[in-house]
């Protein structure tokens, strides 16, 4: 009986973690990305993006990130010769406050 609670733990932990996919990120960190940084400044915030792709006017970067459980979010940035042209707008809702002991 034991075991059989044992592997089912485990089952469970296994499908929540490969129901995650794509690039963790915060709005937080997203909202600290502005006009004019360099690809390696947008990196160095929001870490390896989820998907490249080229446009007219440059490359947009596209950060996703969905949970087994049902949350996802999205943002993109346009680049262009290195730079960063164009940031979403985010809601300062969307921006979590830091805990009183931050």
């Amino acid at each position: 009986m034991v075991r059989r609670i044992h592997q089912l733990l485990i089952a469970l932990a296994i499908v929540a973690i490969a129901g995650c996919a794509g690039t963790p990120f915060t709005f937080g960190q997203a909202s600290q990305v502005k006009v004019g940084m360099t690809e390696d400044q947008l990196y160095e915030i929001m870490g390896n993006p989820y998907m490249v792709t080229s446009k007219e006017d440059g490359q947009m970067w596209v950060y996703s990130h969905a949970t087994a459980f049902g949350g996802a979010k999205t943002v993109s940035f346009v680049t262009k010769d290195g730079k960063v042209t164009k940031v979403p707008y985010i809601p300062k809702d969307f921006i979590a406050k830091p805990s009183p002991d931050e």
